[in-house]
């Protein structure tokens, strides 16, 4: 009921809303399917990609995973990618006057369902925004003219800077002019941490439009000449009943950068508004999992076995990029199964919006980083809370060991491909409203307003009518923005950070701060330096050379030093400026001294580049050194002859003297007369000391050895005496005369010998 309600409902949309599409070029022209597959990322030129995001080892196996599902999606069909448009219409001057199109950005804020008229600002300078605009300069708003658009130019730096730059300027909404003449595309944001900052603050709408129309508005501009316009996004959403349907094409994994955790933060902070949405039955949502397929000859291949379940029939990317460790894209395929069949288990017994409940309780609980990601148990101890049926749950998810379909994953493969004007979902994530892919920023606010404006007119939910749950408090001249910025408790809490409850907002240290509670209750916002944590954090502020900058509401920037400039070349005998001579030089580098004047929260530019100063053994500016006669103060004791060297000396000993090593002495040393004569200086004497140590050991050696051949006689001698003793009487030492029977000296008694004779005999 549910698949032929949506495709009844996506017939008629089809019939009110026909936008234009992007057919792929034909198969064999893979590198080519892929630009046009995908939006254009959030900068200007080819980039190598991050360390985070270093391409797996088996390149040409997993680039054909993704275009094969990209491109040729998991049937074979053409993919189609769909740019997401707006129109703006020129009503001043008459000499341009018409309608536009502009292709909405996968950032910003899109006002969908809405209106935005005012005036077209080209900034006197920097025309592509790359850097923050002199203070001196904001958009002009003119009485009656409405909002002020500021146009800029692409090229140089990332489409988020820009935007962020012209919304700090004061820009009600942006246009980026195209710097290539071709059709439009969708403006996409990186996901490293330094873009998400701009993401995150960027709440203003942003267009991109063509390179001729750009010029077009432009050449106006640069005259001198107001250009009005109005912005339109009323027809860019279908909203044919009562009821919007609704998909959020997510990921299980949280270790994929800024994206992940904008997926996460979204899913927590939406959850209240979708279980409401659903639990009146104003919405029909949907979650939706991308996976593609191995190809049947890389089967085999540790990529797929790494990376794939059911034999290579659903895969998902390594999530750190590496097969040897960590998870791998086979978990995040498993959790995802898993994932869809909770919502499947609750959509079966009524209560769909149980998979909100699981997906936050999820990503709090069963985290990459504590290990729990991927275990069973930790899964099914959140469906065992939220009741649902443990045993259908096990059922759907089936053996991902088998060779084997997958029934419900087969239905989420097909579904990545369009078969309408929807077109291919091939950017994560990705919200879909009627049919239809939105464009913009993932918050609650926006994506609220976006569904709201899916809505039949006066068919909407009370909620939608709710300006706390939609609009931003926190804005610029919003009511929260403006009560905190007030400070009227004066403890600092200038901030504003939005709630999902009355009043919909809270008073919380300002951006780059951190809030500390005194032993008296009382709190204060101390300012936090961000280069304590990138320089470990970003490799961009984290190389052998970068240096950071900390700057005031959380900001930073990081610099690439140039190379170290001691080390000296034939081309250069005074490396930065410095003394130097043979090996010697006085030029230190102070890369480290300006990293920990990052740390410190000191500016990095104040410390120089190198320092000049002599090296041990040599005095002077650093600019010129001359070498220290060390034999002025050294080898001062008895018979110490002291050699003067570049940088160092030497301590020796007169001719016939040797020397000892002597810590009681200043210089370490003593000299003693040498038996028998003895060369100058220390190698003599290390060997007359030689000598004597070794001669010394032979006489203990020796005397040892005939100590013990005298103990060994003595003990042999007392063996004999007891063994005769026990066959004849033997004279005591020293006794005379002897008893019966007894011989002095030696001889024989009854056949047997006595005394030393016997001795010897044994």
């Amino acid at each position: 009921a549910h698949a032929s309600l949506s495709r009844e409902r996506a017939s008629k949309r089809r019939k009110e809303h026909s936008p234009s599409i992007i057919p792929k070029p034909p198969p064999p022209v893979l590198p080519s399917a892929a630009a046009a597959v995908m939006a254009v990322p959030n900068t200007t030129a080819a980039a190598a990609p991050s360390p985070r995001h270093q391409m797996p080892k088996n390149m040409s196996l997993l680039l054909t995973m993704l275009f094969g599902a990209l491109v040729f999606g998991p049937m074979g069909a053409e993919a189609v990618f769909r740019v997401e448009k707006a129109t703006f219409k020129v009503n001043m001057p008459s000499s341009i006057k018409g309608t536009y199109q502009m292709a909405i950005a996968n950032f910003g804020t899109p006002l969908y369902g809405a209106t935005l008229t005012g005036s077209l600002v080209y900034p006197p300078t920097d025309h592509d925004a790359c850097y923050p605009f002199p203070e001196t300069w904001k958009a002009p708003k003119f009485p009656g003219l409405g909002a002020s658009i500021i146009v800029v130019d692409r090229g140089n730096c990332p489409f988020t800077k820009k935007a962020y730059n012209s919304q700090q300027a004061g820009a009600d909404a942006v246009m980026i002019v195209d710097n290539i003449a071709e059709t439009l595309v969708t403006m996409d944001a990186g996901d490293d941490e330094e873009t998400s900052k701009y993401v995150n603050n960027i709440s203003v709408p942003v267009g991109l439009i063509t390179l001729a129309d750009g010029q077009r508005l432009e050449t106006v501009l640069g005259a001198g000449n107001k250009v009005l316009v109005m912005l339109n996004w009323t027809d860019v959403l279908p909203h044919p009943d009562e009821r919007v349907e609704w998909e959020f094409w997510t990921n299980s994994g949280d270790e994929c950068g800024a994206k992940c955790d904008a997926q996460k933060a979204f899913i927590r902070e939406f959850s209240a508004v979708a279980t409401s949405l659903e639990q009146g039955g104003y919405t029909q949502f949907t979650p939706h999992y991308v996976t593609w397929l191995c190809p049947p000859e890389y089967i085999n291949d540790p990529a797929c076995v790494s990376q794939c379940i059911n034999n290579g029939r659903y895969c998902c990317p390594d999530p750190d990029d590496d097969l040897n460790k960590g998870y791998s894209g086979r978990d995040v395929v498993i959790e995802n199964l898993r994932t869809l069949c909770v919502f499947q288990q609750a959509n079966n017994t009524g209560v769909p919006w149980k998979w909100w409940d699981y997906v936050t309780k999820f990503g709090d609980k069963c985290t990459m980083s504590s290990g729990t990601y991927g275990q069973e148990s930790c899964a099914t101890s959140i469906i065992l809370d939220l009741g649902l049926d443990i045993a259908g749950w096990r059922k759907c998810v089936g053996d991902p060991d088998l060779n084997q379909l997958n029934a419900l994953l087969d239905s989420e493969q097909a579904a990545q491909v369009s078969n309408d004007d929807r077109g291919d979902v091939t950017l994560l994530p990705t919200v879909v409203i009627n049919e239809i892919q939105y464009r913009g920023k993932l918050d609650r606010s926006s994506v609220l307003s976006s569904i709201c404006a899916g809505f039949k007119a006066g068919q909407a939910p009370e909620i939608c009518n709710d300006r706390g749950l939609i609009n931003d408090k926190c804005g610029k001249d919003a009511e929260g923005y403006l009560g905190c910025l007030a400070n009227s408790t004066g403890e600092g809490l200038t901030g504003c950070a939005v709630l999902n409850q009355w009043p919909y907002y809270q008073c919380v240290c300002p951006k780059g701060t951190n809030k500390v509670t005194k032993a008296d209750g009382s709190v204060q916002c101390e300012e936090v330096n961000e280069c304590l944590r990138v320089s470990t954090a970003m490799p961009s502020c984290s190389c052998e050379r970068c240096t950071c900058k900390d700057l005031p509401a959380g900001e930073f920037t990081c610099t690439t030093e140039p190379a170290d400039q001691c080390k000296a070349t034939a081309a250069d005998p005074n490396p930065g400026g410095c003394w130097k001579q043979d090996t010697f030089s006085a030029c230190f580098d102070n890369i480290k001294a300006k990293k920990d004047a990052g740390l410190r929260g000191q500016d990095p530019a104040v410390v120089p580049a190198v320092t000049c100063k002599c090296p041990a053994g040599w005095t002077g500016d650093g600019l010129h050194c001359v070498d220290v006669d060390e034999c002025l103060t050294k080898c001062k004791g008895d018979q110490m002859v002291c050699t003067n060297t570049p940088g160092s000396f030497t301590c020796g000993c007169s001719g016939g003297f040797a020397s000892l090593s002597d810590t009681a002495s200043p210089d370490g040393m003593k000299c003693f007369e040498a038996p028998g004569g003895g060369g100058r200086g220390g190698g003599s004497s290390l060997v007359v000391v030689l000598v004597s140590v070794i001669i010394s050991c032979i006489v203990l050696a020796g005397s040892g050895f005939l100590v013990y051949r005298w103990r060994l006689r003595s003990y042999m001698d007392q063996e004999i005496r007891a063994i005769m003793s026990q066959y004849m009487p033997l004279e005591e030492d020293g006794e005379g005369g002897g008893g019966q029977g007894s011989k002095v000296g030696g001889g024989h008694h009854n056949g047997v010998e006595t005394g030393e004779e016997m001795s010897n005999a044994v």
